[in-house]
């Protein structure tokens, strides 16, 4: 896998992410930001951010279309898809035994963004 740092820019979001999960850098108050944000990109483990994962049906896929879609005219119907999705994983996830805490973070992060995406 060769994961790039990316730019995502959307109405309602700007920032760094990575090309191949759902990892995006939220920044503290530092005063070395990109030191913070390469150092971040570089240790994340795209795991524990799962996008191509074939227990999330497809949430992951359809939030990365969201977040990257440029066509603003696409994006609305992109956001609700993977809203659907997501949430659809996170009910699926919630009646399953198991420890799934890392993806249901991830669930509540990617739900978080796609809010942002949204709008008022």
């Amino acid at each position: 896998m060769s994961r790039k740092l990316v730019w995502i820019e959307q109405q309602r979001f700007r920032g760094f992410g990575c090309s191949e999960c759902t990892w995006v850098f939220n920044p503290s108050s530092a005063p070395n930001f990109e030191l913070q944000r390469d150092k971040e990109f570089t240790s994340h483990i795209c795991a524990d951010h799962p996008l191509n994962d074939s227990e999330c049906h497809d949430w992951g896929k359809l939030y990365r279309a969201a977040v990257l879609e440029s066509d603003r005219s696409k994006s609305l119907q992109r956001i609700e898809q993977a809203e659907i999705a997501t949430l659809e994983r996170s009910r699926s996830l919630s009646k399953s035994p198991g420890n799934n805490r890392k993806e249901q973070k991830a669930i509540t992060r990617a739900l978080h963004i796609l809010s942002l995406l949204r709008g008022p």
